[in-house]
């Protein structure tokens, strides 16, 4: 599966690289997106094997497949967001290569910077983007690593190594939600058997509490592990799936909220209620690609 090299002519995109003949689209910065697969699926695969495995023997195999379902959801969702097109917009040609199309004459300046218009009733400044020759439609921004200009763009993510924006941004949040929840019950497991297995020992040993919990921690040490490990990473994976909740009901998105767009007052436009918002960023129909990835036409 070979990427299509960035000097294929007609190619309407920047540093973003195509597979399988066009039809997967990933960042210039892939490799992340198998560092962040090994660190959900090595320490799951392992929970199945000690927590699991103590959960299935003695309560029943609800939880461990519960977990194995997160798993294969998170797992699949993240590639999914990895190797789709977040909504690039296809570059133009340079605006010397273009004619006017009043005068008819070959254009001898650039477009003016801004360009000032209504939509649906409210003002908006669209910027003209030097990189790709375009007025950026609203909530549209240039993404400085992958080069191009992303339809209602999220941020791009060093954890899947692509852009999130319109068209892909769905399955970003069910990513982050399947990954919160997965490491949420993890940890709550793993916990659960190390305190099982402490109030076991105590009697059974005739020591106290802080004992037990130690012997406990001794003869399962693989569960310790995964505590530990998921106690680092929980206060991430679940805080990252509530902000993306928070701005997914009030329909914002990460590059606004941090730049305060919509700080200080000043009204949201897209702003329609929370259950409309859900609808609007979760359930909307996904549009078309604007361009072929392979032969580059738009």
């Amino acid at each position: 599966m070979g990427g299509i090299p960035n000097e294929a002519p007609n190619k309407v995109f920047g540093n973003s690289k195509a597979f399988c003949g066009g039809r997967l689209i990933a960042g210039p910065d892939g490799r992340s997106c198998a560092a962040t697969w090994l660190m959900v699926a090595v320490p799951s695969l392992a929970w199945q094997f000690s927590v699991g495995w103590f959960f299935a023997e003695r309560y029943g195999g609800v939880i461990p497949c519960i977990n194995g379902l997160l798993l294969v959801a998170s797992l699949t969702l993240l590639l999914a967001t990895a190797f789709s097109d977040p909504g690039i917009m296809p570059r133009q040609k340079d605006y010397g290569e273009c004619a006017d199309p009043v005068t008819g004459a070959m254009r001898a300046r650039q477009p003016p910077r801004y360009f000032d218009t209504i939509l649906r009733g409210h003002a908006f400044r669209l910027k003209y983007c030097v990189t790709c020759n375009i007025y950026r439609p609203p909530r549209c921004t240039h993404c400085s690593v992958c080069e191009n200009c992303v339809e209602r763009f999220d941020h791009h993510c060093p954890w899947i190594g692509n852009c999130v924006g319109k068209r892909n941004y769905w399955l970003f949040y069910w990513f982050v939600t399947s990954t919160g929840a997965l490491n949420a019950l993890s940890l709550a497991t793993a916990a659960a058997q190390i305190g099982v297995l402490s109030s076991e020992i105590g009697p059974q040993q005739g020591v106290d509490t802080t004992a037990a919990f130690v012997e406990a921690l001794r003869q399962e040490p693989l569960s310790a592990a995964l505590a530990i490990y998921c106690t680092l990473l929980v206060w991430f994976t679940v805080g990252l799936c509530m902000y993306h909740t928070y701005l997914m009901c009030t329909n914002q998105t990460t590059y606004e909220q941090i730049k305060g767009v919509y700080s200080s007052g000043i009204h949201n436009p897209f702003h329609r209620g929370f259950a409309s918002n859900g609808w609007d960023v979760l359930c909307s129909p996904v549009r078309p690609r604007y361009f072929d990835a392979l032969t580059g036409a738009a």
